[in-house]
């Protein structure tokens, strides 16, 4: 079985200013993030959430499914909850099995780490 990613990724943050365009070897992180999940045989679609069009660009350079984040799950005091939820919502094609929720921020995933992820989730029953 497979699984569905969303990348939530937002343009403003406050410690490190526009944090997901950083550049880690070579590559903006959230791009780091999206070949990791179009590189998973275990992952259907990609979903990229962003109030800037600067990220959607990357996603849309890497034909992943786009999601415009609105102000109110894109503020400082917004929680990754209701940006997903508002994922969840937006599109009637995510899955409804299986949710990969991938931080750009953590770009240092092993080859397979995604796939084994995935599987084990179908296999052990987690929820």
């Amino acid at each position: 079985m497979k699984a569905d990613v969303i990348i939530l990724a937002r343009g403003g943050s406050k410690g490190i200013p526009k944090k997901n365009l950083k550049i880690f070897c070579g590559k903006p992180l959230v791009e780091w993030t999206i070949i990791q999940a179009k590189n998973s045989k275990k992952v259907d679609q990609v979903f990229l959430s962003s109030d800037s069009t600067k990220i959607l660009k990357i996603g849309n350079k890497h034909k992943i499914r786009l999601i415009r984040r609105p102000r109110k799950f894109a503020s400082d005091n917004s929680s990754s909850e209701s940006a997903i939820r508002h994922v969840l919502k937006s599109n009637s094609n995510i899955s409804k099995k299986a949710i990969v929720y991938l931080e750009p921020t953590s770009p240092l995933r092993k080859k397979g780490d995604i796939d084994e992820l995935i599987k084990n989730f179908f296999k052990k029953k987690w929820d």
